[in-house]
């Protein structure tokens, strides 16, 4: 395995991915620190980018092949790496992923995003701190862009240019990048949430139209891809129903639209008007009410009837606390390539296959147990291939017109996947953070082989389908069926078992009785002390596993007592309960078989290694391999370093996880003895590599790597030697024929030496009430000291106390003194600020009355003024009445002046006639003229009194002028 390391941080090391034998994926996020094992196994998978806690100066230690790089500008081009693609049956080829290595740790950093490009001969990949990767599977280069994009949520590749790519991020920007030349195009700030989808239509030139949908949360946005600018936003009325899924149509100008009522809208760009209403669930009811009785719709079944002790837990398909089940039961949506077929999933465990010309239920699947988060159509061959993510985190492959063949690509920890254009290659995102490519043609070939052996192995069994149980009353008829000659030949036919139905093939060869009541008996026993004590070292990473060992450990040793001191006892378990991990029956059966057959011999002199079982080994290699027997006796290598180290874990240690099953297919398939020949066998197959080893530390060490080895050769060559051994060495000779477990009992081991364990078990005693003791004596002292110390701490805190309190009194002292020179000093400032206020109130009080005066002489005035205006109404009133006067002594004059005359002309003077009454009238105007002067002279006081000097005023002088004149015409009238 090739791995590459540089001195720079922009730019990373791939290895070809292996799959090792290893514990089940689980997550790892940025903080996790991983054993030097569990690093060691990483290391084979894929990507690494090597980097120091500092972001300018980071380094990369691996293997010596090392190329020096220089910090990537803008100026200089991008340095780019080769890489190999794996070659395997599973079509796993490549795994990336970050994980950066610090001083003593290492941290992984999530995938957020990753694409294919629009020819299928590129991947990008996005990480969360938005280093970008680009890897290119034509030239198997890739290299490491110069500028981050953080917070990345999804990528595409444009449709308008080759080398460009559109990234969406969780503050609802959308960037358009440039992969070759490293340097962003466009940006554009469309929202204030994540994006979660983009698609686009057919009108990809136009810089004007709606081309492109995107969808943030419950709301979406059309924009142009060209320019980014949006043009229109989508929003609904959330009151009734939320948005869900959006997206174009492929090849069209029409985009839909999916709510939580389960409706899907279509829409037309143009007119962004809708011009069709699909309700898929509700046709989907239909369909199924009016469905004959005698017909039923295809089902889908991802775990088979011959699942091993099904946890009721897992029979849900999904975890209720990750589903809104207010949010309708349509889960995900994908169109087919061309854009003709939509495929639907809902939350009900249903796959509708719908035209996305008419909208109308074409075809209807029933998924069983299981229901696909997200889906993607390959194009190839006729659409009928589907793979999907599932609830549970699986990743798998589904054929559409075959229901019954089906392949998990990927078994747990999917997050999404991404198929690239041409359908070839396969990307799925995982929860720890990694990217695995598969090839989809070594997918659909793997998925054709398996349906050819399950045909195969049908036609062996003569059976249509293979009973559920491992277990059961059925079971008795299905190992009638398993008859050992045909499992023999069928083994040496393909070299291995059908992995579906392994545990069944070993089941039914180990004769396994399924003591249900008598496991539970033992299970009932719970945890003995022992094991409790031994399992706290006990490190897995899977807390399901480590629970499946520690049941099984128990019930050996509950069976047992001797299987609980053996330390090796869960390394021996481990392999099998990690693949029957709910069915913990079997796995203590097999286990209990092959100690009271395979293994029988291991206990003798226990905790001695099994001298007389080694010695078996020993002699049969020095017969085979005399040069590589004298070796290890000259480095004094003895058998429990080379075959004891084996034994003990079931060659787990130096096997892969396919590796493994394959040698136990035919461990439990031949005679018991068998095993012991392949622990020669793996010996002499590495002799020259370990005759070259230098010391015995080497030697030990190479008996706990995985080494590179064929399974097939290993087998072989162990049959070769159980053929040719001679009778006088032949384990045959020292272990009895195979012996099964009986129905309805578990017998007892006895082959180990019972008195050492009884010893043990006093030593255990003893020792338990000494630790007791201990416990209690270290208990009183912890009392003790308690005591003393609260003592001691009650002392520290009154002679703390007492200080504090001087220190504070110091404190106060001085603040007090300050206090005083401060309130002093605002003393004296007080005082001249009262002088300062008096002299302004003064001031204040001299304007006041000043203001006052000046408002008492406008009052006045004011009131003059109102006087004025009344004395003129009354005068005017008074001329009125004067001048009515005045009419009124005129008209008496001209009466008088008429008697007058009238009188003159009867004879008699006037004078003489009216004398009487003349003199009467003189007296009245007399007194009427009095009466007018005193009238005036009274109007006329205040003001002259006020302006003596006033004139007087003219309507006064009209009027006695006016009065003159008519005292004048009476003196007149009187002289005549």
């Amino acid at each position: 395995m090739e791995k590459i390391s540089t001195n720079n941080p922009s730019y990373d090391g791939l290895s070809q991915a292996t799959s090792n034998y290893k514990e089940e994926d689980e997550e790892e996020e940025e903080g996790t620190v991983y054993e030097d094992e569990a690093w060691d196994e990483m290391s084979e998978m894929g990507l690494f980018m090597d980097e120091t806690d500092s972001e300018d100066r980071e380094s990369f230690q691996s293997l010596p092949l090392s190329v020096p790089i220089a910090n990537p500008t803008a100026d200089k081009p991008m340095h780019k790496y080769p890489f190999k693609l794996q070659q395997n049956e599973t079509g796993n080829i490549l795994t990336v992923h970050h994980t950066i290595k610090s001083v003593d740790r290492q941290l992984r950093v999530r995938i957020a995003a990753c694409c294919f490009n629009e020819m299928s001969n590129k991947l990008v990949v996005i990480d969360r701190r938005g280093n970008i990767f680009v890897f290119d599977f034509v030239s198997k280069r890739y290299w490491r862009l110069t500028i981050r994009l953080p917070q990345a949520t999804l990528v595409h590749a444009s449709p308008l240019h080759h080398n460009e790519y559109i990234v969406g991020n969780e503050n609802g920007q959308v960037i358009v990048m440039n992969v070759e030349k490293s340097l962003v195009g466009r940006c554009n700030e469309v929202a204030n949430t994540a994006v979660d989808q983009i698609s686009w239509g057919n009108r990809l030139q136009s810089s004007t139209a709606i081309n492109g949908i995107m969808r943030f949360g419950p709301e979406a946005a059309l924009l142009n891809l060209k320019n980014l600018k949006v043009s229109h936003r989508l929003e609904f009325d959330q009151s009734q129903h939320t948005l869900k899924l959006a997206g174009f149509i492929p090849n069209s100008d029409q985009f839909f639209t999916c709510f939580t009522n389960d409706t899907i809208s279509i829409w037309s760009s143009h007119s962004r008007e809708p011009v069709h209403i699909a309700q898929p669930i509700k046709t989907r009811d239909r369909k199924l009410r009016l469905l004959r009785h005698d017909k039923s719709i295809p089902e889908i079944v991802l775990r088979g009837n011959d699942e091993d002790d099904i946890n009721p837990e897992d029979d849900l398909t999904f975890a209720c606390g990750d589903e809104h089940f207010a949010d309708g039961k349509l889960l995900s949506c994908s169109f087919s390539p061309n854009g003709n077929k939509l495929c639907l999933t809902t939350l009900d465990g249903y796959l509708l296959l719908l035209s996305s010309a008419s909208f109308d239920l074409d075809k209807l699947f029933r998924l069983r147990d299981f229901i696909l988060k997200q889906i993607a159509l390959v194009p190839q061959p006729k659409e009928r291939i589907l793979f999907g993510i599932t609830a549970r985190g699986q990743a798998v492959m589904l054929d559409l017109e075959s229901t019954d063949h089906k392949l998990i690509v990927q078994r747990s920890n999917g997050v999404s996947l991404n198929v690239s254009r041409d359908g070839k290659l396969l990307s799925v995102l995982s929860k720890c953070g990694e990217v695995n490519v598969w090839s989809t043609c070594r997918l659909y070939n793997a998925l054709q082989a398996k349906t050819h052996c399950i045909s195969q192995l049908r036609a062996v069994i003569k059976q249509p389908r293979l009973p559920g149980r491992v277990c059961g009353p059925v079971n008795q008829e299905l190992r009638q069926l398993l008859k050992r000659d045909r499992l023999e030949a069928m083994l040496h036919e393909y070299g291995c078992y059908p992995e579906k139905y392994r545990f069944i093939i070993w089941s039914s060869l180990l004769e396994l009785p399924c003591n249900g009541l008598q496991f539970q008996a033992l299970l009932k026993l719970g945890e003995p002390a022992i094991v409790k004590q031994m399992a706290r070292g006990l490190k897995l990473k899977s807390d399901v596993q480590r629970r499946g060992v520690i049941k099984v450990w128990s019930c050996l040793a509950h069976w047992c007592k001797v299987f609980g001191y053996a330390e090796f006892m869960p390394h021996l378990v481990f392999p099998f309960a990690k693949h029957l991990p709910k069915n913990g029956l079997v796995v203590f059966e097999l286990i209990a078989t092959l100690m009271l057959n395979h293994l029988q011999l291991c206990f003798e002199f226990y905790p001695l290694p099994p001298e007389n079982y080694l010695a078996m080994c020993e002699n049969i290699l020095q017969t085979n391999d005399e040069q590589l027997s004298k070796f290890y006796q000259a480095l004094e290598v003895k058998p429990k370093d080379y075959a004891w180290s084996l034994l003990t874990n079931a060659f787990a240690e130096v096997l892969e996880e396919q590796q493994w099953l394959i040698l136990w297919d035919n461990i439990i398939t031949e005679p018991l003895y068998f095993i012991v020949f392949v622990i020669v066998a793996y010996n002499v197959l590495h002799r020259e590599v370990i005759l070259r080893l230098p010391d015995k530390e080497a030697v030990l060490r190479f008996f706990h790597d995985q080494n590179p080895i064929d399974v097939a050769k290993l087998v072989a060559r162990a049959r070769k030697l159980m053929q040719k051994c001679p009778s006088q060495v032949h384990p045959r000779r020292f272990l009895p024929p195979f012996s099964p477990i009986p129905k309805g009992v578990y017998p007892k081991f006895l082959k180990y030496p019972s008195d050492w364990i009884a010893e043990q078990e006093q030593q255990t005693m003893v020792l338990l009430k000494q630790h007791q003791e201990i416990d209690a004596r270290i208990r009183h002292l912890e009392l003790e000291e308690l005591q003393i110390m609260d003592r001691l701490e009650n002392g520290l805190k009154q002679e703390e106390h007492t200080r504090r309190v001087k220190e504070m009194e110091k404190l106060y002292q001085e603040t007090i003194q300050r206090e005083e020179e401060r309130i002093a000093c605002h003393r004296k400032m007080l005082l001249t600020y009262q002088l300062e206020v008096r002299q302004r109130k003064s001031q204040v009080m001299t304007k006041l009355q000043e203001s006052e005066q000046r408002r008492k002489v406008l009052e006045m005035e004011k009131d003059i003024d109102l006087l004025m205006h009344s004395i003129e109404r009354e005068r005017r009133r008074h001329n009125q009445e004067m001048i009515f006067a005045e009419d009124e002594i005129r008209n008496q004059n001209m009466e008088l002046l008429a008697q007058q005359y009238y009188s003159d002309t009867a004879g008699a003077p006037l004078a003489q006639k009216y004398y009487d009454n003349i003199q009467k009238m003189c007296r009245e105007r007399d007194k009427l003229q009095q009466q007018l002067r005193e009238m005036t002279l009274e109007q006329l006081e205040k003001p002259r009194a006020r302006s003596p000097f006033a004139p007087a005023e003219p309507h006064l002088t009209e009027i006695e002028r006016s009065i003159q004149e008519i005292q004048r015409e009476f003196s007149d009238i009187l002289n005549q």
